[in-house]
């Protein structure tokens, strides 16, 4: 076993990802499947392999309740002792696999870990580590297709006319420019480079850094891109009209959900929406792999609240050890956003949140 791997806290031992045994591994499965919160791929063993492969800095605290393993917590250790979440900041679910005892505190798990702070801004609100540390909720809208997908239909047919409008659009866009040819996992070079070279634009135009402009981040994707298993997969579908492609999304799928994470398309094409035509290929092939479920990855944007039927609660915050500087930073913050949230509109509030995450580094990997 590696030097690294030792109890350096009652029921906390640290390791490295490469001292998983066989039997370490069986364990994170079983603790992934016994909880439907936990169906993200984000969650998978096998995202964290990747992720650890990339990245000389990830560490694993193994939680116990005695002799039983109650829990895994991935994360990178920066500088300075500074935690963050695995993969942050393109990981849409950060956490513990399975759970952590009552008995472990918020100062257990940091000293055990070598750590001063951690910040985490999409973790599960029903972890109570995480939502007793939180300054700020938020959730994860959810494509349920738990009750077939023609239960979903009509409920979002019920909400609006908005999936309405996007198949009359693709019906459009195939008597303008051509048949609508849909990929679920699009192998051509060409549409990888287009797909980069889409959401990079699309990125530039808000304002905004590429996070995939991190030499780490894209080899992430990449590594993710080439692993198909039946419990994780990396999936670049496609949408064309005609010989032309119209929108592009890469994502990845666990044995139950498919998480929508980078999507891009057209703008030449963007009358026919052809962003929501690809997303609703996608519920229609999510719907006959008998996938359950969707995830659309937080944020309020406009199509999502006009797909989703359901949300996954999460939360934003810290765990800090208050005495050191870093700590009471963190501390500061959530004082301040607390008191700000009683008086600020929200796009103020959120404008003072990242500059806050920015001073801090918060997960920054």
């Amino acid at each position: 076993m590696n030097p690294i791997s030792s109890k350096l806290r009652p029921g906390i031992e640290l390791i490295d990802p490469s001292d998983l045994d066989s039997g370490l591994m069986q364990t994170w499965r079983q603790l992934q499947a016994g909880n439907p919160l936990l169906r993200s791929p984000f969650f998978s063993l096998a995202f964290l392999q990747v992720v650890a492969d990339v990245h000389s800095d990830v560490k694993i605290a193994i939680l116990r309740d005695g002799d039983t393993i109650k829990g895994f917590f991935p994360f990178h250790r920066r500088p300075g002792a500074r935690g963050a979440p695995l993969a942050a900041p393109i990981a849409d679910y950060q956490g513990i696999v399975g759970e952590a005892p009552e008995t472990v505190s918020p100062r257990d798990l940091l000293v055990a870990c070598g750590l001063t702070t951690y910040d985490f801004d999409h973790a599960l609100r029903d972890t109570p580590l995480f939502e007793r540390n939180a300054f700020r909720r938020t959730g994860s809208p959810l494509i349920d297709l738990s009750d077939g997908i023609e239960a979903w239909r009509a409920g979002r047919m019920n909400s609006g006319s908005a999936l309405k409008n996007v198949e009359r659009k693709l019906r459009k866009m195939e008597r303008e420019l051509g048949p609508v040819r849909f990929e679920t996992d699009d192998k051509a070079a060409d549409t990888w480079t287009t797909f980069l070279t889409w959401k990079r634009a699309a990125i530039a135009a808000m304002g905004a850094r590429f996070v995939l402009d991190q030499p780490w981040a894209m080899q992430v994707l990449e590594r993710i891109r080439g692993t198909d298993q039946p419990e994780f997969s990396g999936r670049l579908s496609s949408l064309y009209a005609g010989d032309r492609l119209v929108a592009a999304h890469f994502g990845m799928r666990s044995e139950n959900t498919w998480h929508w994470w980078f999507p891009t398309y057209d703008n030449a094409a963007s009358r026919y929406t052809p962003g929501l035509g690809l997303l609703l290929h996608c519920v229609r092939q999510a719907a006959k792999e008998g996938l359950i479920e969707i995830d659309l990855g937080r944020g309020d944007e406009r199509y999502k609240k006009e797909f989703a039927n359901e949300t996954r609660a999460l939360c934003e915050g810290s765990l800090e050890r208050g005495l050191t500087p870093p700590g009471a930073a963190r501390r500061f913050r959530k004082f301040t956003y607390r008191t700000a949230e009683t008086v600020l509109p929200p796009r103020y509030l959120d404008l003072k949140r990242r500059a806050f995450n920015r001073l801090l580094r918060a997960g920054e990997v």
